[in-house]
């Protein structure tokens, strides 16, 4: 039946026309599912390269913006611990209020770095009270958020609070927050100086408050950037306010994290605050 089919088709084209071959009958359903399988294939992967081009550009630039963020934050604390100073200047005992391995709480001459140039005496500004910490939010890793607190002159009332770096920690163990004193000496901050409450706890925490001092151990909670009064305070029993006077130079260390905790980058710094000691 489909030769004389074909014979029909042939006589009615006219001898002239061409034969139709096997290549002219279109394709089978075979070969029909076979393209279209690979088809499906060649645009799968496309769409997963072009995905995965898009994750790894994205995670760069996070990584790069971390990495920014935590230098950026080097340079401000250190500038600002460059440029501690004494909270009663006529003493020359509270310059430093309060170090752990992840937190300081001092005094700094921020409001005497203008330069004077109409030759006029101008009486310095009053000390500004600051506190630096890295606030944990996962006991697991060790990876919190770098935070900065200035307060206003009455050391009382929040001026700004800045979270600075938001995937950070410690640097293999060592302490954020690493004071020396004048001649060069690390101060150990795993001697008990400060009280939590009634129980002694690493770190040293000024014994001898002074007047004007305003909201001591300022701390952060854990949900929030609220600023309220921590519970650490002076040890009486371990009194270290010998060595906190004799802080001469601070340390800083942390590691920058990217937001997939796969690549970090360590970050450290010395800040000398030698200047002003009593003779």
């Amino acid at each position: 039946m489909l030769s004389g089919l074909r014979r029909a088709v042939r006589s009615r084209l006219g001898a002239d026309q061409p034969r139709l071959g096997a290549d002219d009958r279109g394709v089978t359903l075979a070969e029909l599912m076979v393209s279209m399988i690979l088809t499906t294939i060649l645009g799968t992967m496309a769409v997963l390269f072009f995905v995965g081009s898009s994750s790894a550009g994205y995670k760069s630039v996070l990584t790069n913006q971390n990495s920014g963020d935590a230098r950026l934050t080097l340079d401000s604390w250190t500038s600002m611990l460059r440029v501690a100073g004494w909270l009663d200047p006529s003493i020359k005992a509270d310059r430093f209020e309060e170090v752990t391995s992840t937190k300081i709480v001092f005094y700094a001459n921020l409001g005497n770095r203008a330069t004077n140039v109409s030759g006029s005496f101008t009486a310095p500004a009053a000390t500004t009270k600051i506190a630096l910490m890295l606030r944990v939010s996962n006991t697991s890793t060790g990876v919190g958020q770098l935070i900065e607190v200035v307060f206003e002159p009455d050391n009382t009332t929040v001026r700004s609070v800045r979270q600075l770096g938001f995937n950070a920690k410690a640097t293999a163990g060592l302490p954020v927050f690493q004071p020396y004193s004048r001649i060069g000496s690390a101060l150990d901050l795993t001697q008990l100086g400060c009280l939590n409450g009634t129980t002694p706890t690493p770190g040293l925490c000024l014994q001898s408050g002074q007047p004007g001092s305003g909201m001591p151990d300022p701390s952060i909670g854990a949900g929030s950037l609220a600023v309220s009064s921590g519970n650490l305070r002076g040890n009486p029993a371990h009194n270290v306010d010998t060595a906190l006077n004799q802080i001469g130079s601070v340390a800083i260390a942390f590691t920058a994290l990217d937001p997939s905790n796969t690549s970090s980058m360590a970050f450290t710094s010395l800040a000398s605050v030698s200047s002003g000691f009593p003779s």
